[in-house]
């Protein structure tokens, strides 16, 4: 940046007012006008002059001379012109001023009313989230209560089914003998049953459409549903039993399980598929429980609800 004298008081200038007439450059202060309304001049810059020229242009001229007091009342004069010249600009200033106050004004009473109606939002949405979690609390207490009349019906269903065993790979015909079947059955694990040993047989429906309808045998004695699995299972240890062994056709495979409620099934399935993740060798029921255990030395464990799959993660 340029840096001039100033044209009155010659101390450094580095920006200041241009009088047109002496063509000086000069303080604001020096020159009789603020900062902001020399700024503010815009194109009357180029006919601007300082206060010192603006009193020698507005002298009379020369008259004769006049006694030495009133020259002295002329200078006083002369100075007070002097000092009063910036009024003007300073009054130009205060209206631009004003006009900007008004509007600052005006502006923080839009603000003010904004933020009235955003802390009003606030409020609302305050109000409303307390409701939402009190909605919520009962939400989890009521589901807490749900999950128990889940499981406390689950387990009376499961109680129900305490004698039966379900049977699933036996191919299904139009004149089929069910007692005779599990008969067969019987025989081919060493362990026989006669008809009087059983509440009820039938097949039941079944999700997988492209399968057999698995039958449902209903013992009289829980024990000797149980000896019966036992049976069927170390039979399977040594060879899978398939139809063929029992005089059906084919050579499918044979299963004989506890006869577990819906809940129960998806618990097994998800508990084999979470083992398979963690290296754990062995899941199966027994007394219509599920129970896995990870290695041949380990402790078993006895799954009830989806909550204890967190026991073999």
């Amino acid at each position: 940046m340029n840096t001039y004298k100033c044209g009155a008081c010659e101390d450094p200038l580095s920006d200041g007012a241009h009088c047109t007439v002496c063509n000086r450059e000069l303080h604001f202060h020096c020159a009789g006008i603020t900062e902001t309304g020399y700024r503010k001049l815009g194109d009357r810059k180029h006919t601007w002059r300082c206060s010192k020229c603006k009193i020698s242009a507005s002298n009379q001229p020369p008259v004769s001379p006049r006694p030495e007091s009133e020259s002295a009342i002329l200078l006083e004069i002369r100075a007070l012109a002097e000092k009063l010249a910036p009024l003007d600009f300073l009054k130009e200033e205060i209206t631009v001023l004003r006009a900007e106050f008004t509007d600052l004004r005006l502006s923080l009473s839009e603000t003010n009313k904004e933020l009235k109606d955003f802390n009003a939002k606030i409020r609302d949405m305050e109000a409303r989230l307390k409701h939402v979690e009190k909605v919520q609390e009962q939400v989890d207490i009521l589901q807490t209560r749900l999950d128990k009349l889940e499981d406390e019906n689950n387990t009376k269903e499961q109680w129900t089914r305490m004698n039966n065993i379900e049977i699933k790979g036996i191919p299904q015909s139009n004149h089929e003998n069910l007692f005779d079947i599990v008969g067969k059955i019987g025989t081919k694990i060493a362990y026989p049953v006669s008809k009087a040993q059983i509440n009820f047989i039938n097949r039941v429906p079944t999700r997988e459409k492209d399968r057999a309808k698995p039958i449902i045998v209903s013992f009289c004695n829980r024990y000797v549903k149980e000896d019966f699995i036992a049976a069927a299972r170390l039979l399977s240890k040594a060879a899978p039993l398939t139809t063929g062994q029992i005089g059906l056709a084919g050579n499918q495979r044979i299963y004989v399980n506890d006869h577990l409620t819906l809940q129960n099934k998806a618990l097994l399935s998800k508990t084999k598929k979470a083992a398979a993740e963690t290296d754990f060798r062995y899941v199966w029921v027994k007394h219509s429980k599920v129970h896995a255990r990870k290695d041949d030395t380990s402790p078993a464990i006895v799954l009830k609800s989806e909550k204890d799959l967190i026991k073999i993660k």
